[in-house]
Order: structure tokens, then C-alpha cells, then sequence
């Protein structure tokens, strides 16, 4: 399949307000940290910590469980986890208490590399043995999209490291290489390419990402990209909102004032 090439559009660099405001020190190293809808921060540690913080850097629950592969937010109120070594998958309240767990079916998926939700009911499986996007109605039991990933897009799915749902599409993360989008058919659609990224989010209509002491924010249905510069110390994992900014380093994560 042919890459399809994209323009991109830069937007001048924004100038943008931002002040420290706390520093968090964490007694393990953070393996991820994501944020939900309302705005609320979620930090998972190698040990397997899962703590939520409000906006304010200030602690609201704290879990104790295995790390997972894979964890979404989403809007606060379902969190979602999957755990790869035990081919399980949970939704999670939003004290981290299990309101239901499942174990993957092999029916639907051979060799599942990566799970993440699509709404409620609906989940999208990454299948390294047929090396093919699945989606998956868990209230009917049926396949809704099987879509092969060709070679010379992705050759090793095993290289992926984290997937996501967004507003109709299906992002795939390979660090070091860059974002590979596909369609809500699995049908590979453009890909954002950057030798450095590590990590994505999203924000109203945008995806960003860290990059060279910036983040870097795509638009989904224009392509149009803009910049915003960030302190020059920052570096690793970034989260915004509408208000903040949050800079993970190995065991800190630092909050700062931030407008958009």
C-alpha cells in the first residue's frame, strides 16, 4: 500500500503563559501517565501504583495492582486496563476497584498483542499472529472490523506500543519511528512521522506530542499542525488540558499554569 503524504500546515509558534506550579516526587519509576476527560491526571508506576491526581497535583486515590499494558481513562467514570502477560482485560471504577474483568477469547483474536475500548461495548485487538486490526462487539460477540496490516506499513506489530481510539480512528505508537493512523475500517490512512516521540494524547480535535522542547499538535480533520513552546527543562511525557500542563520525568511529575 502507498503511504498517502499529507501537507502540513505550521501554524507560528505560540506564546504561551506558563508557570510552575508543584512538583510531585514519586518513590518508583513512571512507566505512563494519562489524563481522563474532566481533567484529571492518572500516573502508573513500575511497581505497579496507580495514582489519580486532580489538576491541583494533589493525591485522590491510590491503587496497588500489576502494572498494565495498556491503560485508558476514557471519561473518568470506566477506566480500562489490559494486562498482555495475563491476556486479561478490565474495566475499572473510579476508585480502581474491578467492576468487571474478562479473559481474552481466543475466538476472536489468535495472539493478541495490544487492547484498547471503542465506546462502552466495543473493543479494537491488535493480532500479532495474523498481524490484522479487529474489532470486537463484546455485547453481540462478533467481529465488526478485520482489516490486515500490510507489510511496508507496519512489518512487526510487536514494535507497536500503544493504541488508541479517538474520534473515529485508530492510532497506533511505534517510538522512535512515529503514529500510524488507521480508519474505523482498520484501512491505513496517513502517518505522522518523528524520530523522538514517545508518547501521544488529545485534545478536543487534536492529537500532540512532545518534540524537541515543544508539543506538537495535529489537527484530525484538517492536517493542519501548530507548535507551542514548553520550558526548556521539560523533557519526557507530556499531558495538557485546558488549564495544565504536566511534565513526567522518571519519578516526578511537574504541573504547570498552561492556556491553550
Amino acid at each position: 500500500m502507498k503511504v498517502l503524504s499529507i501537507l502540513l500546515f505550521l501554524v507560528p509558534l505560540s506564546l504561551v503563559a506558563q508557570k510552575e506550579l508543584k512538583t510531585i516526587e514519586v518513590s518508583d519509576t513512571i512507566l505512563s501517565i494519562t489524563i481522563d476527560r474532566p481533567g484529571d491526571l492518572y500516573v502508573i508506576t513500575q511497581g505497579g501504583h496507580y495514582q489519580r491526581l486532580n489538576e491541583n497535583g494533589e493525591l485522590e486515590i491510590l491503587y496497588k495492582h500489576i502494572p498494565p499494558t495498556l491503560f485508558d481513562p476514557h471519561d473518568g467514570s470506566r477506566l480500562f486496563a489490559y494486562y498482555r502477560a495475563k491476556q486479561e482485560y478490565a474495566y475499572l471504577n473510579p476508585s480502581f476497584q474491578v467492576s468487571s474483568g474478562f479473559r481474552v477469547d481466543s475466538a476472536f483474536v489468535i495472539q493478541p498483542w495490544l487492547i484498547c475500548p471503542s465506546g462502552d461495548h466495543k473493543l479494537w485487538m491488535l493480532d500479532v499472529a495474523d498481524h490484522r486490526l479487529k474489532k470486537i462487539n463484546v455485547q453481540t460477540a462478533e467481529v465488526e472490523v478485520e482489516a490486515e496490516i500490510e507489510l511496508g506499513v507496519i512489518n512487526d506489530v510487536k514494535t507497536i506500543s500503544t493504541m488508541r481510539d479517538y474520534q473515529g480512528f485508530v492510532f497506533l505508537l511505534r517510538p522512535g519511528d512515529g503514529i500510524y493512523i488507521f480508519s474505523r475500517m482498520g484501512k491505513h490512512v496517513r502517518t505522522i512521522k518523528s524520530p523522538t516521540i514517545s508518547s501521544f494524547n488529545f485534545i478536543g480535535e487534536e492529537l500532540y506530542y512532545p518534540e524537541n522542547g515543544k508539543i506538537v499538535l495535529f489537527d484530525l480533520f484538517t492536517a493542519e499542525t501548530r507548535e507551542i513552546a514548553v520550558p526548556g527543562v521539560i523533557k519526557g511525557d507530556i499531558i495538557i488540558s485546558e488549564h495544565r500542563l504536566f511534565a513526567a520525568s522518571p519519578t516526578s511529575v511537574t504541573i504547570y499554569e498552561f492556556k491553550l
